[in-house]
């Protein structure tokens, strides 16, 4: 009788520790999957976060990219010469910056897609938002398209 209990038990503790062992393993392959879904948006590709010498520049190359919840935007810029300033759509189209947040002086700068929506990003020094260096982007959540 002791032996069958203590078989019992034995089996009671495997399986919880399978069970145990079953859901880090999900876990872990769930995590993973969200990191490799992930991806890193170089701003510009090889220019990098700069005043173009083209007024369409970031709009065509913000045009054939997905930007999905959980990406990251990298600004390569300049210390000094550039900053990356988050603004409402309203700032956008002014490029001025009326509601204050957060201005990224240091470069290169990395900035990570949290909130689905319209996104968008100037350079508020010295007029280079009115020569076009600023960025509108969508970004999607992981499970739609909004």
């Amino acid at each position: 009788m002791a032996a069958a209990k203590l078989l019992k038990n034995t089996r009671d503790k495997k399986m919880v520790a399978f069970k145990s062992n079953m859901f880090v393993f999900m876990a872990i392959v769930a995590s993973m999957t969200f990191c490799i879904s992930a991806m890193e948006h170089a701003v510009g590709d090889d220019s990098g976060w700069v005043t173009p010498e083209n007024p369409n520049f970031y709009i065509d190359w913000a045009a054939n990219k997905t930007f999905t919840v959980g990406d990251t935007l990298l600004f390569d810029f300049y210390t000094g010469l550039h900053d990356v300033t988050p603004v409402i759509k309203e700032d956008y189209d002014r490029c001025s910056v009326t509601v204050p947040g957060t201005t990224i002086k240091t470069g290169p700068a990395t900035l990570n897609l949290y909130i689905p929506g319209d996104h968008y990003f100037i350079c508020s020094m010295d007029g280079d938002c009115l020569d076009n260096q600023k960025l509108a982007i969508h970004v999607v959540d992981n499970d739609s398209s909004n």
